[in-house]
């Protein structure tokens, strides 16, 4: 079994001052990924590795979880697509796995794995800070294939009731 949580960033901040690769996480961005990051330690979905995007925001949403697992961070997951996605996941070979990427990548990513989507009004739309856990009946990721996950949880930092 794998378990593979989906994360978009937190909101950024939309200053002009700064490359979109170098904009940081504003006020809300940091509360929110903190309050996911307890809901992620207060149900036990503590992840081995966490893959995440070079930009500044995605890292310091990883950042602001505080969770203890190794980080790799990787340029090619800035703004990747979808199928980039799935080829960083199928490199690893850890159990739970924690990916922080960006969107339109991460939504089209997250709809295209599972089985099934999730009810929840803004999967779709995969606004910052969303986060889709989901299982795997797999014994290695290198035998992932698209439609077989099976979503375990799907929510927003609205959802968290924290803003």
């Amino acid at each position: 079994m794998k378990t593979l949580v989906l994360m978009r960033h937190a909101e950024a901040n939309w200053s002009g001052r700064s490359s979109d690769f170098d904009r940081p996480l504003n006020e809300r961005g940091n509360l929110s990924s903190q309050a996911l990051g307890n809901w992620l330690r207060t149900n036990n979905i503590l992840p081995d590795l966490a893959l995440v995007s070079a930009a500044k925001r995605t890292v310091e949403t990883f950042n602001e979880l505080n969770l203890s697992c190794p980080l790799e961070k990787k340029k090619k997951l800035y703004l990747a697509p979808s199928e980039e996605i799935f080829h960083q996941v199928r490199q690893v070979s850890v159990h739970k796995l924690l990916l922080i990427c960006h969107n339109p990548g991460i939504s089209e990513f997250s709809q295209e794995i599972l089985s099934t989507w999730p009810a929840h009004y803004q999967f779709e739309n995969f606004p910052p800070g969303s986060t889709c856990v989901i299982n795997f009946d797999l014994q290695d990721w290198s035998d992932l294939k698209f439609g077989i996950g099976s979503i375990s949880n799907f929510l927003i930092p609205k959802d968290l009731q924290m803003i």
